[in-house]
């Protein structure tokens, strides 16, 4: 059975130790039970020690929200691939569209590299600001792709494509992307690593969306829209949002 993603970015949505304790220990307890997901959490760099021991011999893993372009040397304010390793994260989520407008494609490439060095496992994130009729967001996204992933391995580093376009995200996006529309970008995103990469490798590769999920529409963009789970942003700071979007997903 292929195992389903749930990836939840905390973003700054919690910030207190003992809330994070709590909603890392309540999925614990949900996911305990559930054989078909997967989950990572992806606290504020303070909260990720308190997380990495919240959900200690359980299967979800624990994410870095950034990582350093630099490996090591003067540079304040960075946490390195190597200091986040050591805290307990296995993933490095790379290139979200709230933070590409500081972040030019060199130093996103040169994330993506850190993170493969220091053996973390890494979240890619792609997506356009709009969608162009005559398609050139699908240009948008094979440059991103094909920039960020020019030096990736094509063995032994785990690899996943978040889509998040940005015009779906957040409080004031109008709606969730189609699912129609998903599974196209989905295609094109699997075309464009088959060109990276090679057929066998670029099929293993998941794919997840993230842009206004919730517990009513998951279920249809999973079984229609070409992916293989998802990014939740502000739904996995909050406990009932996020078990209601597991829930569908395991349905």
């Amino acid at each position: 059975m292929k195992k389903i993603l749930i990836a939840g970015n905390w973003k700054l949505y919690v910030t207190e130790v003992e809330d994070a304790k709590n909603l890392a220990s309540q999925l614990k307890r949900k996911i305990s039970k559930i054989t078909n997901i997967d989950t990572v959490l992806m606290p504020t760099a303070p909260l990720i020690s308190t997380v990495s021991a919240a959900v200690k011999k359980s299967s979800i893993a624990v994410g870095a929200q950034t990582v350093s372009p630099f490996l090591d040397g003067a540079h304040t304010g960075y946490e390195s691939a190597a200091a986040l390793k050591s805290a307990g994260v296995k993933w490095a989520l790379v290139g979200h569209s709230e933070r590409r407008a500081q972040e030019s494609e060199d130093v996103i490439q040169a994330q993506v590299q850190a993170a493969v060095k220091a053996g973390l496992s890494v979240m890619l994130c792609v997506g356009e600001a709009e969608r162009d009729p005559q398609g050139a967001h699908f240009s948008l996204i094979e440059r991103q792709l094909s920039s960020a992933l020019a030096h990736f391995p094509a063995k032994g580093t785990k690899l996943v494509i978040a889509y998040e376009p940005v015009w779906a995200i957040g409080k004031s996006a109008a709606e969730a992307c189609k699912p129609a529309d998903l599974e196209e970008m989905s295609i094109f995103i699997r075309r464009a690593l088959t060109e990276l990469f090679d057929r066998t490798a670029a099929t293993k590769i998941p794919i997840l969306y993230g842009g206004s999920v919730d517990g009513s529409n998951v279920h249809e963009l999973l079984t229609q829209g070409g992916v293989s789970g998802f990014l939740v942003g502000r739904a996995s700071a909050n406990a009932k949002s996020l078990f209601e979007i597991i829930d569908a997903c395991k349905a």
